[in-house]
């Protein structure tokens, strides 16, 4: 190639080469082998969760959902948690990032900007990881968390209760309310 003619091409091949130097974002997923090697991968699902009568509980619906043979867990992206009151009306509603949920159990760990709210009481709940276990009566965080209730507002750095919170204990309280 001749010098007048590189002279030429230069302006045009100029961007295009300094485009190929400059790093393009890429995507990645936290842990991404461990969800690579699931053994079974769901793109939008929902769970239905009943009682001994058949009486649905709980509707679990989420983005996607990794379960491993081996294991007694599915591990759940973009978690919308519904439970029902035996008349079939909203109990609560728990929404997460992701979380863990048991199905034999029915226990779900809810972790990443969880908010658990409780319609009838008209109470709201945020934290960053919360359990449900409906076999113990219990919801509990091990994180800091602000609870905004009638009457009030609490926080703390984490809190056991029972599901209709008339045992709420508080680790490291703050705030007013009843």
């Amino acid at each position: 190639m001749n010098g007048r003619r590189l002279r030429r091409l230069a302006p045009m091949l100029l961007p295009a080469l300094a485009a190929c130097e400059v790093d393009a974002p890429v995507a990645t997923v936290s842990d991404p082998d461990r969800f690579l090697e699931a053994d079974a991968i769901v793109m939008g699902g929902v769970t239905t969760i009943s009682n001994a009568d058949g009486i649905r509980t709980a509707r679990l619906q989420f983005d996607t959902a990794y379960q491993w043979n081996d294991s007694t867990h599915q591990a759940l992206r973009g978690v919308n948690l519904i439970v029902f009151n035996d008349d079939g009306s909203e109990r609560a509603t728990v929404t997460s990032l992701r979380g863990t949920f048991e199905p034999l159990a029915e226990r779900l760990t809810a972790r990443g900007e969880v908010v658990l709210v409780v319609p009838f009481q008209d109470r709201r709940l945020e934290t960053e990881e919360l359990h449900y276990d409906p076999e113990l009566n219990q919801l509990w965080s091990d994180s800091a968390f602000v609870m905004n209730e009638e009457g009030g507002q609490r926080a703390g750095s984490s809190f056991r209760s029972d599901l209709e919170f008339r045992d709420f204990v508080v680790q490291g309280s703050a705030g007013t309310g009843p």
